[in-house]
């Protein structure tokens, strides 16, 4: 069995940052503004375990126009205006490349920063909600023109052998964006969830053999919900979202088969939601799922990361069946 399990050494890297730390009795949450507002831990007290993947490589500066393979790897980031590079916006977009301003309060941390030549402000406050880590955001067009974007977040979880994906009852199938070696079929297929070929089950984590590089979306979607469950803990991470502005769910599933150089990989699943069925911008902006800001817009959405009991969160997933039954 591969355990998840914070090392002495992840630990103590953490603290060589200038994080920021949230923390109650159930949990501690750790962001980073001088690293693109990422989060660098998501740590449950109840059973000492560490959920965000630690970082493949030194924690660094990420270079203004470098791919995201050579970012750190893990943890938290945000993508904006587009995941996938375009002719105008860099891989995973921009916000991540550097420091984000900060202003506390006595219970929680708002971060700001710009995209799009300082066209756009994108706004993130933090809280602690019990076994809760709650995040508020808001992107406003400040600029004079309309501005052109897609939003998706990007929390990288790591992972075991045998934890389960669970999605909301609503999806059956869902929607090719990337498989290493087209395993899964080219982009834009779509496939059966959470079996699209006999023998095999996406909802199950496998072992890390270097087998599986997925990317895949689900939507849209009126349940803005999801959780990773690990049986051996009897605990996992649920994620709601505001389905009504993020309608739709990308789902990356690695077995250490990313990235393609460097000797580490990633063992992980990444709940994306996402304002697009798309990485790429340039495709949501054909299909008429990007934002198109007007001059002052504003739109605002939240999402809740809540560690909890594993038959918790299975009860999502057995109301929804039910529900569908009806």
């Amino acid at each position: 069995m591969h355990r998840a399990r914070a090392t002495a050494d992840e630990m103590e890297s953490s603290r060589t940052l200038s994080a920021r730390i949230l923390e109650n009795a159930d949990i501690r949450a750790e962001v980073t503004p001088s690293l693109g507002g990422k989060f660098i831990s998501l740590y449950s007290k109840r059973t000492s375990t560490e959920w965000l993947l630690p970082p493949l490589r030194p924690h660094a500066e990420a270079r203004s126009g470098g791919g995201f393979e050579q970012w750190d790897g893990g943890g938290f980031d945000e993508c904006l205006p587009t995941v996938a590079a375009t002719a105008t916006a860099p891989d995973h977009g921009e916000v991540w490349r550097h420091a984000w301003q900060e202003e506390a309060t006595a219970d929680s941390l708002l971060l700001r920063t710009t995209a799009l030549g300082g066209g756009v402000v994108f706004e993130r406050r933090a809280r602690l909600d019990g076994a809760s880590l709650v995040l508020q955001y808001a992107v406003e067009n400040t600029s004079d023109a309309q501005q052109s974007l897609l939003y998706c977040a990007h929390p990288l979880l790591r992972v075991e052998q045998g934890d389960r994906i669970l999605l909301p009852a609503e999806v059956s199938d869902v929607v090719v964006e990337g498989s290493a070696w087209e395993r899964l079929g080219r982009r834009g297929k779509r496939i059966a969830w959470p079996m699209p070929k006999a023998g095999e089950d996406l909802s199950v984590v496998g072992p890390p053999d270097g087998s599986q590089a997925d990317k895949i979306f689900a939507g849209p979607l009126t349940d803005g919900w999801c959780a990773l469950v690990r049986p051996s803990l009897d605990e996992g991470v649920e994620l709601t979202f505001s389905s009504d502005v993020l309608p739709y769910l990308g789902v990356w599933i690695c077995r250490a088969a990313w990235p393609d150089s460097g000797p580490a990989k990633q063992y992980a699943v990444a709940f994306e939601p996402a304002s697009a069925p798309h990485d790429s911008l340039t495709y949501a902006e054909h299909d008429g799922t990007a934002w198109r800001l007007e001059p002052g817009e504003k739109r605002v959405w939240k999402l809740r990361f809540r560690l909890g009991a594993r038959s918790q969160l299975e009860k999502h997933t057995q109301a929804g069946r039910a529900h569908d039954r009806v």
